[in-house]
């Protein structure tokens, strides 16, 4: 009878959007915003998570009347923006041993927090050090304390600016670039800012080689903000 009466309990329900990333699709190479919107809405995704770029449509030398007209051509298609993420956090890496890199990528990341809150998006993805990143050339190596610190110190910077924005800064897992092994270092990195707009970007794909999301996801808990299917 116990398990009656728990099957007729009405199940907690999460409010979750089915996204789906514009690097899916031929963009912009062979098709327009606008035809790779339309077509994620027809497939059935309520958003699209849009990536920044250094240069080009949505980038850091878009100007700011460009974001906008990106955002209200999402809400004409009809399909929600369910944040923004980019590649830039790589050749750019926030924890790089050149001072000078370091700066480019603040300044980079400065104008993803300024384009998500144009485009009318709370979601930002970050990446927020790297010891290493195989795929990137030339990529020096940084000692993982330092990269800790360099870390803490870059999001400590972004917060101010996201929490007058209203937009999360959610820390993604990677595991490869040898920073945040275990659900524990990111939650207690993500925890050492109390701020609530310093969440995670749960990428499901990014550890299933190494590790097994599931142990992950109760563990992380309420500060997963995004999650990333592969």
């Amino acid at each position: 009878e116990q398990a009656l009466a728990k099957a007729d309990e009405p199940r907690r329900r999460y409010e979750m959007k089915k996204s789906i990333n514009l690097w899916a699709f031929p963009y912009p190479d062979r098709w327009s915003l606008k035809q790779s919107l339309e077509l994620a809405r027809e497939a059935g995704f309520e958003a699209v998570e849009l990536n920044f770029a250094l240069e080009g449509e949505l980038s850091a030398e878009s100007p700011v009347e460009e974001i906008i007209a990106i955002r209200k051509l999402a809400e004409r298609v009809g399909i929600a923006i369910s944040g923004l993420c980019s590649f830039l956090f790589w050749p750019y890496p926030l924890t790089h041993n050149d001072p000078d890199q370091r700066a480019k990528a603040m300044e980079l990341a400065l104008k993803m927090i300024e384009a998500a809150k144009l485009l009318g998006t709370k979601n930002l993805l970050v990446v927020p050090g790297a010891v290493y990143a195989s795929w990137v050339e030339n990529f020096d190596p940084v000692p993982s304390d330092v990269c800790e610190q360099r870390a803490r110190q870059a999001i400590r910077q972004l917060l101010p600016v996201a929490e007058k924005a209203g937009v999360y800064l959610n820390i993604e897992n990677i595991f490869v670039s040898g920073f945040l092994f275990s659900p524990q270092e990111m939650v207690q990195f993500v925890d050492s800012f109390a701020s609530q707009q310093v969440r995670i970007h749960f990428d499901t794909g990014n550890i299933m080689q190494y590790q097994f999301p599931e142990h992950w996801v109760p563990i992380l808990g309420k500060r997963i903000q995004n999650i990333h299917l592969k």
